[in-house]
């Protein structure tokens, strides 16, 4: 088994299935905001250890619920995705950042799609808040390549976008912004991790602390708009993956 493989189409599907389908009350992050999620957590200044972020993929919430898998060998192919993806997201930001692009999800908007930016951006927020203490003077420092990250992945940031919700341009120009915001984060840190290394320092490892809760609706939450579908089955499931 090759840990560093990039995940195939179909084994993206596949673990947005696994994912989603969970029965019960957990509330798991969608693919989009996992790769968002896992993006912030190998990219950032310090080492996260799996233990600590890997409860809030299956509750993004709280992160103390457990998935039930049905079998070893299911809970063991899950976790092959995941670990696979976060390698090779790890492998491509390191070696050939140039071609570093988030995992999207979509609005078909009749055939003339539209980038849908708030999971993925919500997922990096919750990875870069694990460790808020080691990303604050970057934030600080080049608070414009967060941007694009705060509007769609915080609720300060959403209250923003409402104002605008109707200027299509500007957000396919966050869309193509983004990419970039993500490569300078991550060619910051690398740069600042090499440096330490030549004077013998090695990245901490963040040690656990509370992770804010959204007040968005949790994707097994009745939705808002009144249809009587889950959330995660109705606004906030988007078609399809770009």
């Amino acid at each position: 088994m090759n840990l560093r493989e990039p995940l195939s189409d179909d084994e993206i599907d596949e673990l947005d299935r696994i994912l989603m389908d969970q029965p019960g009350d957990l509330v798991p992050m969608s693919v989009s905001m996992l790769d968002g999620f896992l993006t912030a957590v190998v990219a950032g200044p310090n080492t996260i250890m799996p233990s600590m972020w890997m409860p809030w993929v299956w509750d993004v919430e709280e992160g103390v619920l457990r998935p039930n898998f049905r079998t070893e060998r299911a809970a063991q192919r899950f976790y092959e995705l995941v670990f696979r993806h976060m390698n090779s997201i790890a492998a491509e930001l390191m070696e050939a950042p140039e071609h570093f692009e988030p995992l999207l999800l979509e609005n078909p908007n009749d055939g003339d799609p539209i980038p849908v930016l708030d999971d993925w951006c919500m997922g990096f927020m919750k990875g870069l808040v694990l460790d808020i203490e080691g990303w604050t003077p970057l934030t600080l420092s080049h608070a414009e390549w967060f941007t694009v990250l705060r509007l769609y992945g915080t609720e300060d940031g959403w209250e923003i976008l409402q104002e605008h919700s109707n200027d299509l341009e500007q957000h396919f120009r966050y869309a193509d912004q983004l990419p970039e915001d993500v490569r300078n984060i991550c060619r910051y840190w690398l740069q600042r991790r090499g440096k330490g290394a030549a004077g013998g320092e090695l990245p901490g490892t963040v040690k656990p602390s509370p992770l804010v809760v959204s007040d968005r609706p949790g994707r097994n939450d009745l939705c808002p708009c009144g249809s009587g579908k889950k959330f995660k089955r109705c606004h906030g499931s988007p078609e399809r993956l770009h």
